[in-house]
């Protein structure tokens, strides 16, 4: 019984102070409760949240739909981002749901592989049998291409012509990959020679020349049919090489207005360089032989003979003069000695290949900003000698290198420093106002606070000055007044509510004014 008395004292006492409230005091307290509530309403709700993890990202919404579908039956809650190719669960289910996904093959993340052949049905014919050997092949180069960094997704289309009886009827294989590219990772051209010889690898009789590959954006990045067109590879060529130009400019161009914004300041100087180079690559071989030469070999080959022999004398008819014939009789002699030595001949041989990209000449212009005042030849043999020694000047070669000074015209950039100076300004301005507003509206609610809890001490403190007159309460003094029996030590009119009615009775106009300022107050 005293805690049920304690609980409505207490209950008494809050209704007392919220009846001693203000009506503004009370829409605050009020609005500073709900704050308070939703505040803690959405703490209990967030740290109740479960936290979602991605289960498997980069999805086709084919490839979603039946993933969506398993976790609607299981009774798994997820979430779906990215446009329907990100899938994400509660943390403390993924791992059982990637588990449970590969004991099955991942048919919900992508599509099936060798797999397919894993439930072979009885009754199927050659077609059936070769289109499923091209849709496993097909996804099984899928998943190797999307392994790269570069490649977010991949589709891989197969041609395979049917096998005929006779070569000259049969059609060779072609394909094309399709590749959404990840924005942050560059495929490089090595790479696309590499999933190029990867395809043609895996498919029988398939040539990389029968291989095209394009992008999400339909780029084309390998086509090796038009790239044999001998106009486009010339084209494509030129192309290459005036890269190779520019980018070699450029690099002096840096070099240089980098040495010259050192010494005059930045945005003082201006440098352009043209370059004549030479693409065309040569290969000149040079032969040179020996004066003397090395034996290499010798052979010798000696012949005599002493004895009797035929006597040489004319014979023949008349008709036949000078015919010379052979009689017997008379002693011979006959010696012979022959050498031959082969000489190796000794020689040099100098093959020079002369790679493209030779520079010709190079023409620097340069020009710095020297305001009113004007550069002095000394000045200018300086810069020059600089910038000779920078780019690799050669006389020889036929370079050039051209140093004025000018001044330059910075109206242009003296608007946009103006307007950028304008815009912080206001900026600034606008972040002031704000700063301002925020703080005034603090400084204001905490003058409220302030006068508020000032006004509460006061009201407590005047209800403990305030005397109240002990005796009879107001409504035995009003029944003794009907019946006119009064104490003689109490007087009616000495009281509070004497005086109160009192007061009324005489001046009607102040009590009211009274009555509606306390009204106002409550």
């Amino acid at each position: 019984m005293a805690d049920k008395g304690k609980v409505g004292n207490m209950n008494n006492s809050l209704l007392d102070r919220w009846q001693e409230m203000t009506r503004s005091r009370q829409v605050v307290t009020v609005i500073a409760a709900a704050a308070v509530l939703a505040f803690l309403l959405l703490i209990v709700q967030y740290i109740s949240k479960p936290q979602y993890v991605t289960l498997y990202s980069n999805l086709d919404p084919a490839q979603a739909s039946p993933l969506v579908q398993h976790l609607r039956e299981q009774g798994i809650p997820y979430r779906v981002d990215d446009f329907g190719g990100t899938i994400k669960v509660p943390k403390d289910k993924a791992d059982e749901l990637r588990i449970e996904m590969a004991g099955k093959g991942m048919p919900f993340a992508q599509g099936l592989g060798f797999e397919i052949f894993d439930e072979e049905r009885l009754g199927m014919t050659d077609f059936e049998r070769q289109v499923k050997m091209q849709r496993a092949l097909q996804e099984e180069l899928r998943r190797t291409i999307t392994s790269l960094d570069a490649v977010m997704q991949a589709r891989v289309h197969l041609v395979l012509p049917e096998p005929r009886v006779f070569l000259r009827e049969r059609a060779e294989p072609s394909a094309a990959v399709y590749l959404k590219l990840n924005p942050f990772v560059a495929l490089r051209q090595e790479q696309v020679r590499g999933i190029v010889f990867l395809v043609a690898s895996s498919v029988e009789s398939l040539k990389p020349e029968n291989i095209i590959i394009i992008d999400s954006q339909g780029n084309i990045l390998y086509d090796a049919v038009t790239s044999s067109d001998p106009l486009i590879a010339v084209a494509d060529s030129a192309l290459k090489q005036l890269g190779v130009k520019r980018s070699f400019e450029m690099e002096l161009e840096r070099r240089v207005q980098g040495m010259l914004e050192r010494v005059f300041g930045p945005g003082k100087a201006l440098a352009l360089v043209t370059v004549e180079m030479d693409f065309d690559s040569r290969e000149t071989t040079v032969i040179t032989y020996d004066e003397s030469g090395v034996p290499r070999s010798s052979q010798l080959i000696e012949e005599s003979f002493e004895g009797e022999g035929p006597v040489m004398g004319e014979a023949g008819e008349a008709n036949y003069p000078g015919y010379v014939g052979a009689a017997p009789g008379g002693e011979s002699r006959f010696e012979r000695r022959e050498e031959i030595v082969n000489y190796e001949v000794g020689g040099s041989t100098q093959k020079t290949i002369a790679a493209p990209g030779k520079v010709l000449r190079m023409h620097t212009s340069v020009v710095i900003d020297n305001g009113e005042s004007s550069l002095s030849p000394e000045k200018i043999e300086q810069v020059n000698n600089l910038i000779a020694a920078a780019i690799g000047f050669d006389t020889e070669r036929g370079d050039l290198i051209s140093v004025q000074g000018m001044s330059f015209d910075r109206s242009f950039a003296e608007k946009m420093d103006t307007a950028l100076a304008e815009m912080e300004q206001q900026h600034r301005q606008e972040e002031m106002i704000r700063q301002a507003v925020l703080g005034g509206a603090v400084l204001v609610t905490l003058v409220l606070l302030l006068l508020a809890l000032r006004r509460r001490r006061r009201m407590r403190k005047g209800k403990e000055l305030i005397p109240v007159a002990e005796g009879p309460s107001l409504e035995q003094l009003l029944a003794l007044e009907e019946k006119e029996e009064y104490f003689p030590e109490v007087s009616l009119e000495n009281t509070p509510q004497g005086r109160a009615r009192k007061m009324v009775d005489t001046n009607p106009d102040v009590a009211l004014s009274v009555l509606r300022s306390w009204m106002v107050e409550d």
